[in-house]
């Protein structure tokens, strides 16, 4: 519960509350695009005093439905799909199968509504899959007697929700997994949002990575699609425009993808930089934007290697066997760290390592073994460094390297 005496809320702002500064339990802060947040009211309570229970349990939405803000109920209605159990889905008849199944939970952190909904295997829900019942089609009556979604439970479009779900064991809740935010916009659905390339695909995966510098290494946008007039078909944006900004150093770089494709090169990007990027798609051939406020969709963090002392990019080919150093993941939650460095001096036995936050001082200290000039090791941070900019220096005898390090809240 969060109370307010004033009763005017958090003007322009919200919280969120987390385990380990990453799974959300309840997300009511504020945004551009859903806005949200504590805005009114003298306390900030899910209905009927319900809380969470921990610990928090491994069910989850599909990443590309987490923290959509453009969810439609017009034409067609969307199905939100949770991750695939393998606990719930080990059962042989489908169709059969009454007590395996699934169950979301839509709240306003705010109070007011709040609603559960179970879907058993043999749930019909207008798919055919085996593991239909991990989606949930929106606002939409199911033939299944005990997860009605009567009109007075419908989703109000315009209004943030949290979403989570767990799973249905022979009739036994699971535990709820993290929140995600979840909002019916129609209107947006017409000309959706999109950003960094952000699921589970290592080989587009553009969102909070390190990508090198070069012609042929490239940033991916999440491709979008709308409905057409009348409902009669999708349409596919055809191109993107990727923004890649430094706000502190005034830089900013607009990149557009060729037509048909949803992709940029990283060329033109500064080594040893983390470069705030949001992207927009355009239906018409770049004719006209989706978006043209301040925030085109959600913003992600990119950074591209630091430079070798002397000059050169990390991840570019370097002569001579020049040593190099790879940090991940870039950013970083504050947990672990794998540091990776090669070419280090045969006859150098410990290297040592030195983090510093964004006024120069030393907030971690290590000394790292080597091995035949290879040091390959997990940092763990333990959560010593708050959310921010940091700079890793490597000494090696009289080699050293720095690499900047971003931890996220």
């Amino acid at each position: 519960m969060v109370t307010d005496d004033g009763g005017a809320g958090i003007l322009g702002g919200g919280y969120i509350l987390k385990i380990n500064s990453a799974q959300r339990l309840i997300d009511n802060r504020y945004d551009e695009f859903a806005r949200g947040g504590f805005i009114s009211g003298q306390i900030s309570q899910i209905a009927g005093g319900e809380g969470f229970c921990l610990p928090i349990g491994t069910d989850r939405l599909i990443t590309s439905a987490c923290d959509r803000h453009d969810w439609r109920t017009t034409c067609t209605p969307e199905y939100v799909v949770a991750n695939d159990n393998p606990a719930v889905g080990n059962f042989s008849n489908t169709l059969a199968d009454n007590d395996n199944g699934y169950q979301m939970w839509w709240y306003n952190p705010n109070g007011g509504y709040s609603y559960k909904r179970i879907q058993k295997r043999n749930v019909n829900n207008g798919l055919s899959s085996a593991n239909r019942a991990t989606s949930f089609r929106i606002n939409t009556a199911t033939s299944n007697p005990s997860a009605p979604w009567a009109a007075i439970n419908h989703l109000q479009d315009g209004v943030l929700y949290n979403v989570k779900v767990r799973g249905i064991v022979n009739n036994v809740p699971q535990s709820w997994g993290p929140a995600c935010r979840f909002m019916i916009n129609n209107a947006e659905a017409t000309c959706p949002r999109t950003k960094l390339y952000n699921q589970s695909n290592a080989q587009f995966l553009s969102c909070g990575v390190t990508k090198a510098i070069a012609s042929n290494v490239y940033v991916y946008a999440n491709p979008v699609r709308r409905l057409q007039p009348g409902c009669s078909a999708y349409l596919n944006a055809n191109r993107y425009q990727f923004r890649f900004r430094i706000p502190t150093e005034s830089f900013e770089l607009i990149k557009t993808s060729a037509t048909g494709q949803y992709l940029v090169n990283t060329v033109g990007l500064s080594c040893g930089k983390t470069y705030e990027v949001d992207v927009r798609a355009s239906f018409d051939n770049g004719a006209t934007w989706c978006h043209t406020g301040s925030l085109w969709g959600d913003v992600c963090l990119l950074s591209t290697p630091n430079c070798v002392q002397g000059g050169g990019n990390q991840n570019m080919a370097l002569e001579g066997g020049a040593s190099e150093l790879r940090m991940y993941p870039n950013p970083n939650r504050g947990d672990q760290l794998f540091v990776n460095l090669t070419g280090v001096d045969a006859s150098i036995e410990t290297v040592s390592v030195d983090i510093y936050d964004a006024f120069g001082k030393r907030v971690i200290a290590r000394t790292i073994a080597t091995q035949d000039g290879l040091v390959n090791t997990i940092m763990q941070l333990n959560g010593e460094l708050a959310a921010g900019l940091y700079t890793v220096s490597i000494t090696a005898g009289e080699q050293q390297f720095t690499e900047r390090l971003v931890v996220q809240p």
